[in-house]
């Protein structure tokens, strides 16, 4: 699951405003005026074109079901012109989220946008239980935000293709998505420092107050690099009824782009369902490996709810869990995919971030110096540790400062995670 980003989200529903018109006029479903009972139906992106060694992150209206019915599972992988799924090692799927525009989401006031599926790097899929459906009408319209990241040194072009399990003959008991984020309503990364000893840990916590009661019936959760465990905590009732824990392994894309996250998350379904009363305090929990720095984490639930007036405090029935095989976050450091160039400057206290380069590459400064970027080029960078004494990031900018101190003495080795090949940066802070 991604960095979900209010603004590009807020972009694409004034799209849909505008070619809402258009979008009724064509049937946008895969011989969705045929379908009768459960169909499978397929579709796909636009041919999203990544250059070598690159990312894109973007967000587009998507096709939906032309008809009414119920969404009962989904999943997504990216595929090539002939309908070959990409591996890791060509266009890695990094994330997608999929929103109903014009549907206000539960959990972040006023977007526009419903936030009802996501997958990341743990490719976890939709699988309501039996019976239950997230309603959909032919009506709706859908929008997309997508990360991709390609592994190769040529320019590639795939599309995300993402199947929709769909019912339309029978009633379903009717869902409702609760996006859990710790950084909710805007980007959902957050920097884990990695200063404390071995086996010390950083846990980041975010609260909602849920405003409707009812079951919890189906969820799983994202985390990045250096995850231990995503905890659902009920603050009301003093339980903790989900935790999603991460597996690790598979063999790591070259060049190393990024720190990769889990091959897979735990998740749950339950008819029955997570019992929860209207004004119960959720939160959510991201434990992450505080010894080594983890840049750009996150911590995302989606679960599922069906509504109904259930006050009270009352246990969790048994969950039907996807395991998987959870375990530590092996040990990682992330090396530079590129060699800092150029001559040594010293002690200066700004460098400019232009189109796909910074203005000084090679930097030592006296430790406690509060160090400026200045965004200067047409297209969108950011600053990203890569490895050092303490884990930071900026925002990605494309005009704009980003201003950080260096307390901590050592070397900081950065990059920009957009241009990852591209863009180095070695930073020394000298201690005494």
């Amino acid at each position: 699951m991604p960095n979900v980003c209010k603004d590009e989200i807020v972009r694409l529903i004034r799209r849909l405003t505008l070619v809402l018109a258009l979008l009724a006029a064509f049937a946008l479903g895969s011989g969705a005026a045929a379908l009768a009972g459960e169909e499978t139906l397929t579709f796909f992106s636009k041919p999203i074109a990544v250059e070598g060694h690159g990312v894109v992150q973007r967000t587009e209206l998507v096709e939906s079901p032309n008809v009414d019915g119920y969404v009962v599972g989904m999943s997504a992988d990216v595929v090539d012109n002939t309908g070959r799924v990409q591996g890791d090692e060509d266009i890695m799927l990094h994330h997608i989220v999929v929103a109903k525009i014009g549907t206000p989401d539960l959990t972040c006031t006023g977007l526009l946008a419903e936030r009802f599926y996501a997958e990341g790097e743990e490719r976890t899929k939709m699988a309501l239980p039996e019976g239950y459906g997230y309603p959909n009408r032919a009506s709706d319209g859908w929008g997309m935000l997508y990360m991709l990241m390609n592994h190769r040194g040529e320019r590639l072009t795939g599309r995300v293709r993402y199947t929709v399990r769909y019912v339309t003959e029978r009633t379903h008991i009717p869902v409702k998505p609760v996006w859990l984020d710790i950084r909710n309503c805007g980007s959902s990364e957050f920097d884990v420092p990695g200063t404390g000893k071995k086996g010390s840990t950083f846990t980041k916590t975010w609260d909602y107050t849920i405003p409707e009661g009812g079951a919890l019936v189906a969820g799983g959760g994202h985390l990045h690099g250096g995850g231990i465990r995503l905890e659902l905590r009920n603050a009301t009732c003093g339980t903790t009824p989900f935790t999603s824990l991460p597996t690790w392994g598979g063999s790591e894309p070259k060049p190393i782009l990024h720190e990769s996250g889990p091959r897979k998350m735990s998740s749950f379904a339950s008819a029955a369902g997570i019992p929860v009363s209207a004004g119960d305090r959720l939160q959510l929990a991201a434990v992450y490996d505080n010894a080594r720095p983890h840049v750009r984490a996150m911590g995302i639930m989606l679960l599922y709810l069906t509504p109904a007036a259930t006050p009270g405090c009352r246990p969790t029935p048994d969950l039907t869990l996807d395991l998987g095989q959870p375990g530590l976050p092996p040990p990682f450091t992330m090396p530079l995919p590129r060699a800092p160039r150029g001559p040594l400057y010293r002690d200066i206290q700004e460098t400019w971030v232009g189109d796909r380069r910074y203005g000084h590459e090679r930097i030592s400064i006296r430790a406690k110096t509060a160090f400026t970027w200045r965004f200067v080029g047409r297209e969108t960078h950011d600053v990203t540790l890569a490895s050092g004494p303490v884990g930071f990031s900026s925002p990605a900018l494309r005009r704009g400062t980003f201003r950080y101190r260096f307390t901590r003495a050592g070397t900081y080795r950065l990059y920009c995670s957009l241009h990852p090949t591209r863009m180095t940066q070695v930073i020394t802070a000298r201690g005494r």
